[in-house]
């Protein structure tokens, strides 16, 4: 019972960290002007090496530069991170967090398709409402505004479920390795592909500095890529790495103690309310003037509410409760 007590305190410092965290990577591209792509990059190369830093010493470096699948994590967490970035432009990141939440409904769906995990009717309710909730949280704003939004929030939660699912079926989890040495081991892996990328991106955006103004134009997508000069900025560097050290290495640890004192369906109940967080931490820098002021409506409201409640539901049906309500109510269903 201490376990869980400490476990909840642990996941709570876990998602106010991520709130934080959010609320800054908003502030730095919104008052500081970052590129999108270079501070993702910033913030995933500083983080590693804070997480090597306060890591274990018994990593072998050779063997994750060698695994495909490091690579293949690291980019899906890189790019993960970029379309969040991609949707702070256009919507707050309270309202990112909650329609964020589409996660959960993904991770659900994907499971029914490659695992056959078949979701139960509760699943299947609170799918809807979650849906509804984002709905409504959207409805009002601009169409164009509501589009891009949505579609980066969708294609990041999507990368987030790869990543997921991917770690599921190679399953080389490393289960015997103490936190410092998940820490270093996640550090090692998020260093050595973000350093990959931005050298591979930058040497792609210089060639793209080269390039006819009308071929950009018509091929747009190569325009996300900075040019050289932006990975070295002063502005790209600090706001990476303030947030990688301050904010995401110490939340890593605290996620991976908190998981370590109780288990992931506990802690992912935390974690659909990470909104009220952001929405508080938000709040505070609108009235410091540091972002524009986050006003919720009642409507809001009703529909954050909705979202959070029915993501909760369908950890909660994660749970060995969970599974033992549904037999009791699938039993009664069939008397």
């Amino acid at each position: 019972m201490v376990n869980m007590y400490k476990g909840a305190f642990f996941s709570v410092l876990t998602v106010f960290l991520w709130a934080v965290s959010n609320i800054f990577l908003r502030y730095s591209l919104l008052e500081h002007g970052c590129n999108q792509f270079a501070i993702a990059c910033s913030n995933i190369l500083f983080s590693g090496l804070a997480l090597i830093a306060i890591g274990g010493r018994n990593t072998n470096i050779k063997e994750i530069i060698t695994n495909y699948q490091t690579w293949v994590f690291g980019f899906l967490q890189i790019f993960r991170n970029l379309f969040m970035l991609m949707a702070f432009v256009y919507i707050s990141s309270t309202q990112a967090n909650l329609l964020g939440n589409v996660e959960i409904i993904f991770s659900v769906l994907l499971a029914w398709a490659i695992f056959k995990r078949k979701p139960c009717f509760i699943d299947f309710i609170s799918m809807v409402f979650i849906l509804f909730g984002c709905f409504i949280l959207v409805a009002d704003l601009p169409i164009d505004t509501a589009v891009k939004a949505v579609v980066f929030v969708v294609i990041s939660a999507l990368l987030n479920n790869a990543r997921t699912i991917f770690a599921e079926v190679h399953h080389d989890n490393k289960a015997d390795l103490s936190i410092r040495d998940r820490l270093s081991l996640t550090g090692w892996i998020l260093f050595v592909c973000a350093i990959t990328l931005m050298i591979v991106s930058a040497i792609l955006g210089g060639i793209v500095s080269f390039l006819p103004e009308s071929f950009v134009n018509t091929f747009k997508f190569l325009k996300i890529l900075p040019s050289p000069a932006e990975y070295v900025a002063p502005n790209n560097i600090l706001c990476g790495l303030i947030n990688a050290v301050c904010f995401y290495a110490a939340s890593m640890y605290f996620y991976l103690y908190a998981v370590s004192l109780s288990n992931s369906e506990y802690f992912m109940m935390f974690r659909s309310t990470q909104a009220v967080f952001t929405y508080f931490v938000e709040s505070i820098a609108g009235a410091l003037a540091l972002l524009p002021a986050l006003s919720f409506s009642a409507i809001d409201w009703f529909a954050a509410i909705t979202i959070m409640l029915s993501s909760a539901c369908m950890v909660l049906m994660r749970t060995k409760r969970g599974k033992a309500l549904q037999a009791m109510i699938t039993q009664a269903f069939k008397k």
